[in-house]
């Protein structure tokens, strides 16, 4: 059961949330911040309703509630400015805001939709509270209802399976079967013999009668996987099949029939594969209905804790283990990794993990060596650049930075090895020696020109990229008056870039 915890010292709202009807969910309300924070905690709210009036600190309330990483839906009540001052505190977060004169029962109607989204995602195991997410899952549960087919985009290990039996989930045939098959894992004929059946005899091998996944799947929802794998002269019989709902096995005479829900899936792109040649174009708009993308895991960055926890959850339970969660340290890789495999190499690491640590905290050197390594991470090699200094409009100062910092080291190293020498043998005696340098005639010329006006980097210590990137970050802010959607220009990163640099270095 899913409660909603209403926060509001408006005792008009409170009197018309009490005679809400919403069935199977519990109805708590407070005046007190910290006593509906505090019933947040402990995980079984579905929906924190926030009526801002009366609370000039109401930032700071949604603030604490974010750093909860609870996945209760946040919906508040307030002016428009709230709009936008909610959105500094966390503008990846989904937040719904309803203006000051919204009645009681338009706020009950918006909390009843949210709770059956909060179903259509429970049901379907998808977690995650992104604004990737969130939408995805509200196109789910408008077109699952309805006797369409679907099809699913996205890369493989997006979670495409979970999201087809989610349809199912919330269909009209829910009782029915839900069948899967995937059409890259076979060939040709093995493919037409899943698809349709034999009939005993058809071919070397064929000793009994075999139902196919058309006649598995009736009266329920038929999930083909990889759709786009399917051979040409494949589609045309699929298609047929799946116009008029009747096919034949193979090696068969009989004529059968079939009432399927059909949802496909793919991590190549259709409308391309059409243009190619190499799908048909008819069967693609006889798919493509209703079009679904599950976004991969790096899109959706803010939803790795809550996926990291469920799979933790899982794991310790599966096998009886302890293991209490992820450290900062630990967390922040995992926030950095790309997740080239998706949900699927998040929850395979996971467990690898667990088997290994069976209790305690996850740190640093539990990870895998690619984690620790940087294989996989976002890459962060930068390369000399040219400087004009007549115009920056274009320049990435986070590559600036590294450069001039990677040289500086570089060249305090030369600088140390030229500082002493080394004698080569016959070399003149006059030869300066000491130990692991480089021998040289002559003496150690510095070019580089102390002249220059100041720069944010002088403050940082050699080869330290974080100093030089906080530094960055702060003149950047200073010179853009704290607006963060011009630091971001300004230093040539996206504003969601800017936003997580900012909560790592505290600024």
């Amino acid at each position: 059961m899913r409660s909603v915890v209403l926060l509001s010292r408006r005792h008009r709202l409170y009197g018309a949330a009490a005679d809400w009807d919403l069935p199977a969910v519990e109805l708590f309300l407070f005046d007190s911040p910290s006593e509906a924070l505090a019933r947040i905690s402990l995980g079984q709210a579905g929906v924190f309703l926030f009526d801002t009036r009366d609370y000039p600190r109401y930032k700071h309330v949604v603030r604490k509630f974010l750093s909860m990483k609870s996945d209760a839906d946040l919906l508040l009540v307030g002016p428009e400015e709230c709009v936008a001052e909610v959105k500094e505190i966390d503008h990846e977060a989904v937040i719904t805001v309803l203006p000051l004169d919204t009645d009681a029962e338009e706020i009950r109607q918006t909390v009843d939709r949210k709770l059956r989204l909060r179903r259509v995602r429970e049901r379907s195991g998808i977690v995650g509270r992104s604004r990737a997410i969130v939408e995805m899952l509200s196109l789910v549960a408008h077109a699952a209802p309805l006797d369409v087919n679907i099809l699913i985009l996205g890369e493989s290990g997006a979670g495409k399976e979970l999201v087809a039996r989610a349809i199912h989930d919330n269909s009209s045939r829910v009782e029915g079967p839900f069948v899967s098959l995937n059409c890259g894992a076979m060939t040709e004929g093995v493919l037409e013999s899943e698809l349709f059946g034999h009939a005993k005899g058809a071919f070397t091998g064929a000793v009994n009668d075999h139902q196919g996944v058309f006649k598995r799947a009736h009266g329920g929802t038929l999930f083909l996987d990889e759709v786009a794998e399917m051979p040409l002269n494949m589609q045309t019989r699929f298609l047929r099949t799946l116009e008029t709902g009747e096919f034949t096995p193979v090696g068969g005479r009989k004529v059968d029939r079939s009432d399927i829900r059909l949802v496909a899936a793919t991590h190549r792109d259709l409308a391309e594969e059409v243009s190619r040649g190499r799908f048909r174009q008819d069967l693609y708009y006889r798919l493509k209905v209703v079009v679904i993308t599950t976004p991969p895991l790096r899109d959706r960055r803010d939803d790795i804790p809550l996926l990291s926890a469920a799979f933790l959850e899982q794991e310790n339970t599966r096998h009886n283990l302890h293991v209490k969660g992820l450290t900062r340290a630990a967390e922040q890789v995992f926030q950095d990794y790309d997740w080239p495999g998706n949900v699927r190499e998040l929850r395979n690491t996971i467990s690898s993990i667990v088997v290994l640590k069976q209790r305690g905290m996850i740190d640093l050197p539990d990870l895998p060596e690619e984690f620790q390594y940087g294989h996989g991470q976002r890459r962060q090699d930068y390369l000399p650049m040219a400087l004009d200094r007549t115009d920056n409009s274009g320049i990435d100062l986070g590559v600036l930075a590294s450069t001039l910092l990677e040289l500086r080291q570089d060249i305090k190293e030369i600088k140390t090895m030229l500082a002493g020498g080394q004698r080569w043998d016959n070399e003149p005696a006059s030869w300066p020696v000491g130990e692991g340098a480089i021998r040289h005639p002559g003496s150690v010329v510095e070019t580089f020109s102390s002249a220059d006006s100041y720069s944010p980097l002088q403050d940082a210590q050699v080869g330290d990229l974080q100093t030089a990137e906080r530094t960055l970050i702060e003149s950047a802010l200073r010179a853009a008056t704290g607006n963060r959607r011009k630091a971001a220009d300004r230093l040539g990163i996206s504003e969601r870039t800017l936003y997580r640099k900012i909560k790592l270095y505290g600024l």
